[in-house]
């Protein structure tokens, strides 16, 4: 079976990062050929050139050309409406399938744009995305089934690590330096925190791309809550290398705080707690759909900076029994979501796909 996935930004995203997780348990004797397209590279080929075919430098028109050169099983679109307009612009067999990770309203809007010939199938993460499809797409395909399969993750990769390390405990904030993740949520919550506890430290990761008006504006923002001398900032680190990362956390008694304002699915969340790294979180999306609340996963009202904070220092005081009680629960975080255990029924799922094309 050749699958070919469509997906603009080349980046070490959610999306990509779940295309890793898929592609890692493949079997050798597989009769998959697993192929990636992408505008460009900004770090992806890496991360998943080992397990597929890459193909940069692909917009609309030059999917139109590469799509008349190349036969493919199935095409899985990833967000990605100009993909599926080259899609349509060819004379192809292959089985069409959308599938959805965005949660940002204004980039599902293409959904309501699809007519019911040009999609065999639609996929997606959680049941929240579900009805956030649903809602979006057009009424000649609103009765089409919306499949959902969950974000996969491998727990042989994000498990607990021992470190030896020292130092105060840490509040770790992991995403994109933008709105949507609202780092700035992050900083006023950290300023509430170091009122109460001056010793934690206020530790952001990611924003490699982050331009440099914005990354002084982050600085400047901290110092105004006053939190500078707390706070450090680690544009990149590698997916294979966040284990250690949330085990140093974990380590020294801290916590990953989420300010998103929503979220498809969760994958830094799970990431957190398979490594042993108890989460505080907006309760918004998917997200409560992970798991159900407890001394290692609380939720708090979007915006409720108080209550975050304060859920966070209960969490830096009782670090020891939340590790305890996340420990005790592990197991069957990973026989939800564990890549090696679920990955072949993702494969499977495109498979019959392909046997219906209904």
């Amino acid at each position: 079976m050749k699958i070919l996935f469509l997906y603009r930004y080349g980046i070490l995203g959610g999306v990509c990062t779940q295309l890793f997780h898929r592609f890692r348990h493949v079997k050798q004797d597989s009769d998959l050929e697993l192929h990636c397209g992408f505008r460009s590279d900004h770090g992806v080929r890496e991360m998943l050139e080992p397990y597929a075919t890459l193909h940069f430098g692909l917009n609309k028109e030059s999917t139109v050309q590469f799509l008349s050169e190349n036969v493919f099983d199935k095409i899985v679109i990833i967000d990605s409406e100009e993909y599926l307009e080259a899609v349509n612009e060819v004379d192809i067999q292959s089985t069409i399938i959308v599938e959805v990770h965005t949660s940002i309203e204004k980039n599902l809007e293409y959904l309501s744009r699809i007519n019911k010939d040009e999609v065999d199938h639609f996929v997606t993460v959680s049941k929240y995305m579900v009805e956030r499809v649903r809602h979006h797409v057009s009424f000649s395909i609103e009765s089409s089934e919306i499949i959902r399969f969950q974000n996969v993750l491998d727990s042989e990769i994000f498990v607990p690590r021992k470190i030896q390390t020292k130092g105060p405990p840490v509040v770790v904030w992991v995403g994109k330096i933008d709105d949507h993740k609202d780092w700035r949520s992050f900083l006023n919550i950290s300023s509430l925190v170091h009122k109460e506890n001056d010793s934690v430290e206020f530790w952001i990761v990611g924003g490699q791309t982050c331009p440099e008006t914005r990354a002084a504006e982050v600085f400047d923002y901290a110092e105004e809550k006053g939190i500078i001398s707390r706070f450090r900032w680690f544009d990149r680190v590698e997916n294979v290398n966040m284990p250690l990362l949330y085990s140093l956390v974990s380590e020294r008694g801290g916590l990953n705080l989420v300010t998103s304002h929503c979220e498809s699915f969760g994958m830094s969340v799970l990431e957190s707690l398979l490594t042993g790294c108890p989460v505080i979180s907006t309760d918004v999306g998917a997200l409560p759909e992970i798991t159900e609340q407890s001394n290692y996963f609380k939720l708090y009202q979007l915006g409720d900076y108080v209550s975050a904070a304060n859920n966070c220092l209960a969490s830096l005081d009782g670090s020891s029994e939340a590790k305890d009680c996340l420990s005790d629960s592990r197991e069957s975080l990973v026989n939800l979501y564990d890549s090696r255990l679920r990955s072949e029924e993702y494969w499977s799922l495109l498979e019959k796909m392909g046997d219906s094309n209904d």
